[in-house]
């Protein structure tokens, strides 16, 4: 098996900062770090844009408060049955893409709806004390997805290349070469 330099490198970087992040989330008892992953799979998954981080944190943060606002209107009599959470969240998606598209373009929708899909998910299946907590801790692993692990590989990532710096290209061969070292016996 052949692995490339670029995986071999992403590997070990990826992985030593998803090791040194759960020592810090088991550290300051974040329950939820999946949501750290969920994070930072987006953020490598729109190809680590740094110029657009504050955009995506800012998307992370909506994503939370329309969480809160969901799971508080879906908490009313009646809303828990079907057409209701149907109805709500359709017109709460329909809402986060006019308002992206008018007067918060600052943000960006897929990172808005990651936050708020990982904060329903929590919601619906885990009770808590204490809902500020929780969407501070869920906002904090987040951050700690991209900040830590992130940004974190990918300055090991630099780091590797300096030691190990990709090897010079091997120039073409041209035909007329390849002629000249006549035929190749098996």
């Amino acid at each position: 098996m052949k692995v490339s330099k670029q995986s071999l490198f992403d590997s070990i970087s990826i992985g030593l900062f998803t090791l040194i992040y759960s020592i810090v989330m088991s550290g300051f008892s974040l329950w939820m770090g999946a949501s750290a992953f969920v994070a930072v799979a987006y953020f490598f998954g729109v190809g680590f844009p740094k110029d657009q981080v504050w955009n995506i944190i800012a998307s992370f943060a909506t994503g939370i408060v329309w969480g809160l606002i969901a799971y508080s209107l879906l908490q009313l009599p009646g809303m828990d049955q079907t057409w209701p959470t149907a109805i709500i969240l359709g017109i709460m998606t329909f809402l986060a893409i006019i308002l992206q598209g008018s007067i918060m373009k600052f943000t960006i929708v897929p990172a808005w709806f990651v936050s708020w899909g990982t904060f329903m998910l929590i919601v619906s299946n885990v009770k808590f004390d204490s809902m500020p907590l929780f969407m501070v801790q869920l906002f904090a692993t987040m951050l700690l997805g991209v900040f830590l692990i992130g940004y974190g590989s990918d300055a090991l990532n630099k780091v590797l290349y300096r030691f190990f710096p990709e090897d010079k290209k091997i120039s073409e061969v041209k035909l007329d070469e390849i002629d000249e070292l006549g035929d190749i016996e098996d």
